[in-house]
């Protein structure tokens, strides 16, 4: 699993995980002598394609890295949580919660978390409303005893952070929060870097920094998807020639 190298243009988040995710689970004994707690919840927000995923992928193959005892990494879509019959989407949170307490030191990943809890009365009407909040009562009651099982930490993403329950993010529930905007040229930069890195020949600083400055706007996935069309155009060029060279003059 990949690690911190993964990530382009992220340092302050990757600061920002090595302070909350990190040294809690790695060393608890520091917390429990300071008799503090350590943050239990912590919600990615931001734009789009600014690399929210990957940030917790990244953090899943640092802590397997960092530690002596395996951290386990479940990771689910807000969407794949919710089933077809009423009670469903509570089961599988409830079972996820329990697999993590029972494998610990353990990270949940939430992704779209804004599909699985939405703020109560805004669900929609009717019975659409009263299936989600009984799934953000569940999500409630388990975030509450995510203290008493041990060392899991639980990261919810969403590119909405205002349309999921305000009840999730108030102080012992997902009460750190980690914005992710869009990269500067620098970062952009950084992204580029990291996507070119394996490429014969690498290309030159020079073009890097000149892509960098003419992407403003771009988001890390826009990054990724531009250097996987450079990498298609390029082979489609040489097949190109290299069939143009083998035909009778």
């Amino acid at each position: 699993m990949p690690g911190w190298e993964s990530l382009g243009g992220l340092q302050h988040v990757v600061e920002q995980l090595k302070e909350m995710v990190i040294l809690p689970l790695l060393y608890p004994e520091l917390f429990s002598h300071m008799r503090i707690s350590p943050p239990r919840g912590i919600l990615f927000h931001g734009e789009p394609g600014t690399g929210k995923t990957l940030a917790a992928r990244a953090l899943a193959g640092a802590c397997a890295r960092a530690s002596p005892k395996p951290v386990a990494f479940f990771a689910r879509k807000g969407a794949d949580c919710l089933g077809k019959f009423s009670g469903e989407a509570e089961r599988t949170l409830r079972l996820l919660f329990e697999e993590a307490a029972a494998q610990a030191p353990a990270i949940i990943f939430l992704d779209e978390l804004d599909g699985l809890v939405p703020a109560r009365g805004q669900a929609g009407s009717g019975g659409s409303d009263q299936i989600y909040a009984s799934v953000v009562s569940t999500m409630l009651a388990l975030m509450d005893g995510v203290a008493d099982r041990g060392a899991v930490v639980v990261i919810g993403a969403t590119n909405r952070p205002e349309a999921i329950d305000a009840a999730l993010r108030r102080p012992g529930r997902f009460d750190r929060e980690v914005y992710f905007g869009l990269p500067s040229t620098a970062d952009r930069l950084e992204i580029l870097s990291v996507h070119t890195c394996r490429w014969e020949p690498p290309p030159s600083i020079q073009l890097l920094q000149a892509v960098a400055a003419a992407t403003q706007g771009f988001a890390g996935a826009d990054l990724q998807a531009l250097c996987a069309g450079a990498v298609m155009a390029a082979w489609a060029t040489a097949a190109h020639r290299r069939r143009k060279r083998g035909k009778p003059r």
